[in-house]
């Protein structure tokens, strides 16, 4: 393990040399909770244009999207793909958020980590992911989200060959330092994103493949 963690930490430092130093500031943990429902099943464009859409024409605070009705939101949010359903969920998370947070969503910060995930998920359209992406660049929690690029990467690694959200996360954060998940997370994705693709990954041009363990490289 001490190995596979230093390997990690090897891979990790090619990727920031070749995508550049990656910092992020927590912004508002609302905003950040909004957009990932909106980046649901859909791609980073559409959701970035629906995000930006629905600040311009509504307003992303609990206590406004509570008083719209799902089909203003729903309009707002079209590009997002499957709006309907998106609207009914945002509206919901709005009343939900006021009710039992006043409004304040960093008032989760202070409390354990597997408390606040577990408020996460029995909000209205948050899973793990979603719940993990926002204790992590929302709350900076120290966990590392997983999603279909990352599920990619795990397996050409050889980090994890599960199909299970959780085996996958964990054999993550095994090799991953608890302060550099959320950079790691970013890096990954970028390299999942830009090489590592599922139909056809860019091994020849990918900026470790020196340290990739993937036996069928293209």
């Amino acid at each position: 393990m001490v190995k596979r963690r230093k390997w990690m930490l090897r891979v990790l430092s090619v990727l920031e040399k070749h995508f550049g130093e990656i910092n992020f500031n927590l912004g508002d943990p609302f905003k950040l909770l909004v957009a990932t429902v909106l980046s649901q099943h859909t791609s980073d464009r559409n959701s970035i244009k629906a995000f930006k859409s629905l600040e311009e024409k509504i307003g992303v605070k609990p206590e406004i999207l509570a008083e719209k009705s799902v089909k203003e939101i729903g309009l707002a949010i079209r590009p997002a793909g499957l709006w309907r359903v998106k609207a009914r969920k945002i509206k919901e998370l709005s009343k939900i958020v006021l009710k039992k947070f006043d409004g304040n969503l960093l008032t989760l910060k202070n409390l354990p980590l597997k408390k606040v995930r577990k408020l996460l998920l029995e909000l209205p359209g948050v899973g793990e992911k979603t719940a993990d992406v926002f204790l992590v660049f929302g709350l900076g929690k120290p966990v590392f989200p997983v999603d279909t690029h990352l599920f990619t990467l795990a397996k050409r690694l050889q980090i994890s060959d599960s199909k299970d959200y959780s085996g996958v996360k964990a054999a993550y954060e095994k090799l991953i330092p608890s302060k550099l998940r959320g950079k790691a997370h970013l890096l990954l994705l970028h390299l999942g994103k830009s090489y590592c693709t599922a139909g056809k990954p860019k091994c020849s041009v990918c900026p470790i493949s020196r340290l990739c363990p993937y036996p069928e490289k293209v």
